[in-house]
């Protein structure tokens, strides 16, 4: 094995050859120069690129690929890093002929002890993808990456989370019959079959539009009842820090851990992501008020065509708490889409059973776990361990896991 490594013409930019001779001849058959993006610096210098590639190449569930969504985690994430944190970036780039083909955008850690590779962006990130070009080496280019990375990263674990069966990942992993640690649903609604929000509300039965329409006039009792859909600014932060706040409450009250929201730098992230007119990220906050308080809010994010809601939080306030006014905000959000244009409403993983109300179709999500060494395979195996435990807590009595909670705290 080869072990050098050569530093890149880019600050920050490492050319790794830690590949057998057969790998680096198979590399160099599918005319692919593979080097690894270790900086902020080096990454910021990959924006031209890196978007020419996604508008090029990425479809809309590539959403959390995009070099903008990912700018705004290293600004949250990285740079608010709790000291001695071993988190650092490994974005992979791929050149053909100079011409950038592939990225992996990956981050690097460790964790008791164990090196391993993960996607950039968790825990905001919901689907884990590579941007590739559409190329009749696509495949050969895919196998490449893959190959450089369980070799040159020096990782004993490559973490691939919440990859959708359409993905182009999807079709590499596939073809190295690795097989998922964790399977769930992503619950979608194709808007394209309805057109317009009368056509989409007709696949409700009559009772529960009904139920609806009763739930709304019961709000308007208590004042009038308005939606607004922010897109920037500081009202739009606001907001988004409200469905934040929301959503930890509503986590306390049912007894559940989130890690995602145990850590403050998802707030600092989405007040980022929401509010730059320099990097936008395709961020809508919806906010359903009654009078001037606010009832529900929903986080979303557009991308060519399709709308994944990322937050959806509702005000837990005696008189909210039964109005069904987390419906209502879902309601009033696919409207909006079908008045934009939209063709998916993608309420993403895991297919919880509230989610299908809403949908009429799912694309099966997995995670995998690949280990490299013996200290990765016993790393996975605690993580099926710590998943089952997990699985066993979030399915105790509400009574039991607030009681737990309350004596082990959450974390914040």
């Amino acid at each position: 094995m080869l072990t050098s490594l050569q530093q890149d013409q880019t600050p920050g930019t490492i050319r790794t050859t830690a590949m057998s001779g057969a790998e680096a001849s198979a590399c160099q058959a599918a005319g692919l120069d593979l080097h690894v993006v270790r900086d902020f610096g080096a990454f910021e210098a990959l924006e031209d690129e890196w978007g020419e590639l996604f508008d090029r190449a990425a479809r809309s569930h590539q959403l959390f690929q995009a070099f903008n969504w990912n700018w705004h985690w290293c600004r949250s994430y990285l740079d608010q890093n709790p000291t001695g944190s071993t988190l650092r970036l490994s974005v992979v780039v791929g050149r053909h002929d100079g011409r950038t083909v592939m990225i992996w955008p990956l981050i690097a850690d460790r964790h008791l002890g164990v090196d391993y590779v993960c996607w950039m962006g968790m825990p905001v990130s919901q689907y884990s993808d590579v941007l590739v070009e559409d190329a009749p080496e696509r495949m050969d280019w895919l196998r490449a990456g893959w190959r450089f990375i369980r070799s040159g990263l020096g990782a004993d674990m490559i973490c691939v989370p919440k990859v959708r069966e359409d993905a182009v990942l999807s079709t590499l992993l596939r073809s190295l019959d690795l097989q998922p640690v964790l399977e769930t649903e992503a619950p979608y609604a194709d808007l394209l079959k309805a057109g317009s929000y009368d056509v989409y509300a007709s696949r409700f039965s009559s009772r529960s539009r009904k139920n609806r329409r009763r739930q709304r006039r019961r709000l308007s009792e208590q004042g009038n009842v308005s939606v607004e859909v922010l897109t920037g600014g500081e009202a739009a932060r606001l907001a988004a820090q409200e469905a934040i706040d929301l959503k930890r409450e509503w986590l306390r009250k049912q007894g559940l851990i989130s890690k995602a929201f145990s850590d403050d730098r998802i707030d600092a992230f989405f007040a980022s992501a929401v509010t730059s007119p320099d990097k936008p990220a395709g961020c809508e906050v919806s906010v359903l008020k009654v009078g001037s308080e606010t009832a529900a809010v929903a986080i979303g994010i557009v991308c060519q065509g399709r709308h994944v809601t990322h937050i959806c939080a509702y005000n837990l306030d005696g008189k909210f708490a039964q109005s069904g006014a987390g419906g209502l905000i879902t309601d009033e959000t696919i409207r909006h889409c079908l008045d934009a244009g939209l063709d998916t409403f993608d309420m993403m993983g895991p297919g919880d059973a509230y989610k299908y109300e809403w949908t009429d179709a799912v694309v099966n999500v997995c995670d995998y776990a690949v280990p490299l060494t013996s200290r990765g395979h016993i790393y996975a195996a605690l993580g099926t361990c710590t998943h089952a435990a997990k699985m066993a807590f979030e399915n105790a009595p509400q009574r039991v896991r607030r009681v737990v909670l309350s004596v082990v705290g959450t974390g914040r």
